[in-house]
């Protein structure tokens, strides 16, 4: 299973829905996937680890061991299907971060 970090602040239904769309895109793609969403604003700690992706709806990580991508295409709707197929690839053929 796939592991998906989205991590924000206040723009919380934002989150869900952006969760909500990469696990249809990835359930549509056959990849099995788990989703989750992270309030920086309650806790900047990442709880569990092994993630496959992080997608940070403003800049806050560094050095993390796996791809970070910019969330600012599912606030904005601008490049949202572009942000969503980059996801589909990475979780089929991960690279080093």
């Amino acid at each position: 299973m796939k592991k998906v970090l989205i991590a924000g602040g206040l723009c919380g239904t934002t989150m869900l829905m952006a969760a909500q769309n990469v696990t249809e895109a990835c359930e549509k793609q056959g990849i099995d996937v788990k989703v989750t969403v992270h309030n920086l604003w309650e806790g900047a700690a990442i709880t569990g680890a092994g993630y496959d992706i992080v997608i940070e709806m403003f800049p806050y990580f560094e050095n993390l061991s796996c791809p970070l991508l910019s969330g600012k295409p599912f606030i904005g709707r601008i490049g949202e299907k572009q942000l969503i197929q980059e996801i589909i690839e990475l979780l089929k053929n991960p690279k080093e971060a």
